[in-house]
């Protein structure tokens, strides 16, 4: 067609199920003068008339739901455009010249236009179409283009034309995981080594909708649901999905974890809010582990009961957590004013505590070594410091270096060799690893997206990092190596982890189904 047109997309999309999914559909308008004849590059100065060159759109409104916020959905959905550098077009919903009708409004007050001008309008973001339609059937859109002659004489002072917007459901991807043999019905995040797993998915119903799998080397494994797969290593999957409307793709990571679920454990005791919880095995072969006020004694990790019941911690408190040597078991607990360090000998199974004043910390630990006094350890969202317990008061102290303009979220120590180590978890999901015994010489992780603010050091032949969603071995003290998938816990619950003997580290976790103990054997 000769003249001014208007280009949009040939395609909206709607949800078939809107409370569910929401499909947001890119938009845009394109201005533009077409014609037969080749015409000079040359600019078109408007001739005269006081009307500024207008085109009018009408129809939109059976995009949008008419539940009595229509006008104020088109509102904001022409709010959304911006004109591509040309400051001289605008867009709005407003009012055809001629009858009052609501309708789109692109407007310009150009003084000069080129011969082949192209004015464009994009979406600032995507818009989400609320009138469903009962049938896939195209709608027409009415275009008005006034008053452009005063550019261009050979025009009509009117032009009108349709445009046709085809409109259809998009496909979904309703579900898509990994599951075990044994549960078919909950995916998992996670399979052990070298076990199998059933890669299945779910689109939505739609006959004419059809979804293609593809591993982790973008070659197609499967086009029917489930696809069966030996996990070795960590694998991605991908899943397209596409109807004669639309595609969509979702990417699927399943892990290969050295974890797997025990059963048959009886009355794990249940923890609380403000502990960070270890286990820890003696000599003889016992299990230890503190839950307020309770130490609890285990020969299997599977039944335990209380061991001794600790009579002084303080009535108020915000964090607590513990440390255990052959000799003592201690519990730091921080309040709002102070630190109370409580202390069990296990030859006599007595206690006696120390506090001293102290504000805005976010936790306490305690790090014991043969030969040396208690090393207390307070932390700050600004500071840790390390202070020898020396008759009753904390001396000589130790701060540790932190990454400038970072935050501590939280910590843990390690009593292993003569003055332990300690990981420090930042807010810029940063992991710092101290060896106390090398002067605090540190090495750095950048941790993948930490979902909690826990964080545990355990060891067994080696030394890990456990946080939410991964173990990391700390093998040299110069790198992190072997990052092994860690189960994934609720938030605001704190598991409780520890080593079983040299080669096996144990995790139980709180879920709304109960307790749930995993192991990891290396």
């Amino acid at each position: 067609m000769e003249g001014i047109s208007v280009r949009i997309p040939e395609k909206v999309f709607f949800s078939n199920d809107p409370r569910e999914y929401i499909v947001k559909n890119d938009f845009y308008f394109t201005i533009y003068k077409d014609s037969v004849e080749k015409e000079d590059k040359k600019m078109y100065e408007k001739k005269g008339g006081e009307a500024y060159p207008t085109i009018y759109i009408k129809g939109f409104e059976q995009l949008f739901k008419n539940d009595g916020t229509q006008e104020i959905q088109l509102d904001a959905f022409f709010k959304m455009f911006h004109s591509n550098g040309d400051m001289d077009w605008s867009i709005s919903y407003g009012r055809f010249r001629d009858t009052e009708e609501r309708c789109a409004v692109i407007i310009t007050a150009a003084d000069a236009l080129a011969a082949d001008f192209s004015v464009g309008f994009q979406l600032s973001d995507k818009c989400a179409f609320t009138e469903i339609p009962d049938t896939g059937s195209p709608i027409t859109l009415q275009v008005y283009v006034d008053d452009f002659d005063y550019f261009f004489p050979d025009l009509d002072s009117r032009i009108s034309y349709q445009i046709r917007l085809e409109r259809g459901f998009a496909v979904y991807i309703e579900r898509f995981g990994a599951y075990t043999q044994e549960d078919l019905l909950h995916p998992v995040s996670a399979v052990h080594k070298g076990d199998t797993a059933y890669i299945s998915w779910e689109i939505q119903e739609n006959e004419k909708a059809s979804a293609f799998l593809y591993d982790e080397h973008g070659a197609l494994a499967a086009n029917l649901p489930p696809y069966i797969t030996k996990i070795d290593k960590d694998k991605k999957f991908t899943l397209t999905a596409y109807n004669d409307f639309c595609s969509i793709t979702k990417e699927l990571y399943v892990y290969r974890t050295l974890w797997k679920q025990k059963t048959g454990t009886k009355n794990f005791p249940q923890t609380d809010e403000f502990g960070r919880y270890k286990f820890y095995e003696s000599y003889g072969g016992d299990y230890f582990l503190y839950i307020h006020p309770d130490l609890y004694i285990s020969q299997d990790l599977k039944t335990w009961k209380i061991y001794s019941v600790n009579p002084c911690p303080p009535q108020r408190f915000k964090f607590y957590s513990s440390s255990f040597s052959e000799q003592k078991f201690c519990v730091c607990y921080v309040s709002s004013d102070r630190v109370t360090y409580c202390e069990m000998d296990f030859g006599e199974k007595s206690w006696k505590k120390y506090e001293d004043d102290a504000e805005g910390l976010i936790s306490a630990h305690v790090i014991l070594s043969a030969g040396n006094p208690p090393v207390i350890v307070l932390a700050s969202e600004e500071d840790i410091g390390f202070f020898d317990l020396i008759g009753g008061k904390w001396m000589n102290g130790r701060y540790l270096k932190k990454p400038k303009g970072t935050k501590i979220r939280a910590m843990d120590v390690l009593s292993n060799g003569a003055k332990g180590c300690a990981a420090v978890l930042y807010d810029n999901d940063w992991v710092f690893f101290y060896d106390m015994e090398d002067d605090y010489k540190n090495n750095i992780f950048e941790c993948p997206g930490v979902k909690d603010d826990n964080i545990y050091l355990v060891k067994t032949n080696a030394v890990y990092i456990v946080l939410n969603g991964y173990v990391f071995e700390v093998s040299d003290r110069e790198k992190f190596t072997d990052t092994h998938f860690f189960p994934d816990f609720q938030a605001g619950t704190h598991p409780v982890a520890g080593a079983v003997d040299e080669q096996t580290m144990a995790a139980a976790f709180w879920t709304e189904e109960g307790t749930s103990v995993w192991e990891y054997q290396f």
